[in-house]
């Protein structure tokens, strides 16, 4: 193996590493903003927790499903950097889950799906997911497939301009 292969295969799991590393402390820095920001939460009804989570001081509000709660590996914001980060958590969901811990009556009852749940809703957001118009921000291409789980009709917003302009 000449020099410049052992350089490319040491540089691998360097960067494995680093980005490991990189992805822990966002995962982290998001934990302590959930902690340290003031958010307000409103459970909204359904088989599973879905939480309005607002921030007073801000004028926010965003839109957290945890379908498989407790476990948040398929949990989903509204928010924008829910969807650039790529850490599939934003300090929404990780101040969520902890109100969640805090709050135990306000999980629902794991009973069966309503008719209508489960799979098929999967299969529908999939189908949403590949039919995304072209052009939307990678915030918007998830809140349209997330809209599907709240039962409503997705809705291409008026900001952002889908297609060339005129």
């Amino acid at each position: 193996m000449g020099p410049e292969m052992a350089s490319r295969s040491r540089s691998g799991p360097a960067r494995s590493s680093s980005r490991r590393a990189s992805t822990r402390s966002g995962i982290e820095e998001r934990k302590a903003r959930a902690l340290e920001e003031p958010l307000d939460f409103r459970r909204l009804p359904g088989p599973y927790p879905r939480l309005e989570v607002r921030n007073p001081v801000h004028g926010t509000h965003y839109l957290v499903l945890l379908p498989t709660y407790p476990d948040r590996s398929v949990a989903l914001c509204t928010c924008t950097d829910f969807a650039r980060a790529g850490l599939g958590t934003c300090k929404h969901v990780e101040a969520s889950v902890r109100w969640l811990e805090l709050h135990p009556e306000a999980v629902p009852d794991p009973s069966p799906l309503p008719e209508g749940m489960g799979a098929p809703i999967w299969e529908e957001i999939d189908r949403r997911s590949r039919s995304v118009p072209p052009g939307l921000s990678p915030a918007r291409r998830m809140v349209y497939a997330g809209e599907t789980l709240t039962r409503r009709e997705p809705k291409v917003g008026t900001k952002e301009r889908v297609g060339p302009r005129p």
